[in-house]
């Protein structure tokens, strides 16, 4: 029973999921196909090295990942946030989808099968300093009933009730019981995972994005992959749709989620594919712009920017080991051949902004998704 802050009384019913640790799990040749196609897909990502595209893929994900709850600032703001100090910028949503892309980098180096105590670490990670969060919420499993829908005061008439708090700890265990298990493919072990974890519905918030991050987890350790398949960034051009995979799963229509997880992979992978290509060419043509020797300082500021788009003479001279003076020369030689462009931090807090040199074009293309 439940009596709301209006004082009406009801009953509701909270949503009681298949343990899947030891389930028998079949396929319809539907899905067996498409699987096998997303499996295809997984094989053919070329190994990226973590200081260049890589790093680029852990920001898109994070950054649609986040977009997918409307927390959608644009790539400058994210990466000045990344940047900057926490007391020189005052810009809340892109400090979230900072804290996002440290849950993923987290989640993503964990070992398989991640425990409870780990999904409550990305979710500390994720939502530290969340300003509408109560302290006690945050990398805390939910204390009290939670529900999608309906009206603020109580799950009368909610779309999805999930399961009772006192179960969450329990179907947790299990979630990671089914984690281990070796007999799935990569894709649907870890398409299946991600929306158990979203009927779960673990947290007070944070829940879809702490439940992406599983994904990419058991994504990149189970198929050997170097950096996250950015599977956010077909859900977030259409997340009705990408939703009414979740709830086709809470109904016990697994084939419908599988089949939709298992194209969205592989458009994701021929997305990142076409990302790579187009970071690659563009870091070729800023090469032709200026005139480097060998492994100048120049030089390993262009090579280094897809890991650091943002830089200013501090971080250069520390990143490379040399004077200030020496990387101040060649920050200005990289302006005035238009690779970088010379401007000040956006939304500061208090007094005079830090300036910083910014690869302009690249952050543009970062953020088309």
């Amino acid at each position: 029973m439940w009596t709301d802050a209006l004082g009406r009384t009801y009953e509701y019913t909270p949503h009681s999921p298949e343990l899947l640790a030891d389930a028998e799990i079949g396929f319809s040749s539907e899905v067996a196909l498409a699987l096998a196609e997303a499996s295809r897909a997984l094989g053919s990502v070329p190994r990226f090295p973590l200081a260049g595209i890589a790093t680029a893929l852990y920001r898109s994900e994070s950054s649609a990942s986040s977009l997918i709850e409307g927390v959608g600032p644009g790539p400058r703001r994210i990466l000045e946030a990344e940047f900057a100090d926490l007391d020189e910028l005052n810009d809340e949503p892109a400090r979230r989808v900072v804290g996002n892309l440290e849950a993923l980098r987290t989640a993503i180096s964990t070992p398989v099968p991640a425990r409870v105590e780990d999904m409550l670490t990305w979710h500390r990670l994720l939502m530290e300093g969340h300003p509408r969060m109560r302290p006690e919420t945050i990398g805390a499993l939910r204390p009290e009933q939670n529900w999608i829908g309906g009206d603020s005061f109580g799950p009368r008439d909610a779309e999805y009730i999930p399961p009772s708090p006192e179960d969450v700890p329990r179907l947790l265990e299990d979630l990671a019981g089914f984690s281990a298990r070796t007999d799935l493919t990569p894709v649907a072990l870890a398409a299946i995972a991600h929306a158990q974890f979203e009927v779960i519905h673990p947290f007070v918030d944070g829940n879809g994005r702490v439940g992406r991050a599983l994904l990419q987890q058991l994504l990149v350790k189970r198929a050997g992959l170097d950096a996250p398949v950015p599977v956010s960034v077909p859900w977030s051009r259409n997340t009705d749709r990408y939703i009414s995979g979740i709830r086709s799963f809470q109904d016990g229509d697994a084939d419908s989620w599988l089949l939709y997880s298992s194209w969205s992979v592989i458009e994701a992978v021929d997305w990142m594919k076409e990302m790579a290509k187009r970071v690659e060419d563009l870091l070729d043509r800023l090469r032709k712009r200026v005139e480097t020797r060998g492994r100048s300082v120049t030089a390993k500021v262009i090579d280094d920017l897809p890991m650091h788009p943002i830089v200013d003479t501090q971080t250069v001279a520390q990143r490379y080991g040399v004077t200030p003076q020496t990387a101040h020369e060649a920050l200005l030689r990289l302006s005035e051949s238009d690779v970088l462009i010379e401007r000040p931090l956006s939304r500061r807090k208090k007094g005079r902004p830090r300036r910083v040199f910014a690869a302009t074009e690249l952050i543009d293309l970062l953020g088309n998704r």
